[in-house]
């Protein structure tokens, strides 16, 4: 009894907790910056994302797709890329959310954890 009302209570935890980490990550962010180029992501509430370049002599759109919350990673699901990204298209991006403040948070591509990307609220 005691064993199923604790996995109970986690589960109910798990699943309030999910939901509002994913309207803390709506909005438009800032990631993958260098000397001169950010990446801007903008992750809207009805669960669809695009990403673009901040220089405006660049294509509007580099990918865009739906996103959602899974534990504590951000997944990214690409139905539309450039060619420069076209390996990505029909897959999922996945990032490990950590550190999360409301104006950023550390992010860690699954493919790569040796390179965590800071992401800033625009």
């Amino acid at each position: 009894m005691y064993f199923s009302l604790v996995v109970t209570a986690s589960v109910f935890l798990l699943a309030a907790c999910r939901p509002a980490l994913e309207t803390k990550l709506v909005g438009q962010w800032l990631s993958g910056c260098s000397i001169d180029i950010c990446t801007i992501t903008t992750l809207n509430a009805d669960r669809t994302f695009f990403q673009r370049f901040d220089q405006s002599d660049l294509p509007d759109e580099v990918c865009s797709g739906t996103w959602r919350v899974d534990h504590d990673q951000l997944v990214l699901h690409v139905t539309r890329a450039d060619k420069g990204l076209r390996d990505v298209l029909g897959k999922d991006v996945r990032f490990i959310i950590s550190e999360f403040q409301h104006d950023r948070f550390i992010a860690t591509s699954t493919e790569d954890k040796t390179k965590p990307l800071t992401w800033e609220r625009r």
